[in-house]
């Protein structure tokens, strides 16, 4: 089993926009082979909401092809190409990503 969390924080200023990412994210995992279930969490702090994916899925490389797909790389291929034109906007959110393997505790 592997876990993926992927942390989105920002200011509450703009967290439509971390939910519309949150949005587009259950739309795109719909389905998708090797994925066991998929949760959204969300924490307020004063000034900041924080919106957590977790994903749990049958191997790392089940979540890697998912990763891998051709509309995800084209995504960031873009991004990364905006930012160097200097026409991309100033980011709205913080992302962190955590992930996990099972681990037979008998075999440590």
């Amino acid at each position: 089993m592997f876990v993926n969390q992927a942390h989105f924080e920002g200011e509450k200023l703009h967290e439509d926009k971390i939910i519309a990412k949150m949005k587009k994210t259950k739309e795109q995992l719909n389905g998708v082979e090797g994925l066991h279930a998929v949760e959204f969490w969300k924490k307020e702090k004063m000034d900041t909401v924080e919106y957590v994916i977790v994903s749990k899925w049958t191997a790392k490389k089940d979540f890697t092809a998912w990763l891998s797909r051709e509309e995800h790389v084209n995504e960031h291929k873009e991004m990364i190409k905006q930012k160097k034109q200097g026409i991309s906007e100033k980011p709205v959110m913080n992302k962190t990503i955590v992930q996990y393997e099972t681990v037979e505790v008998t075999d440590l």
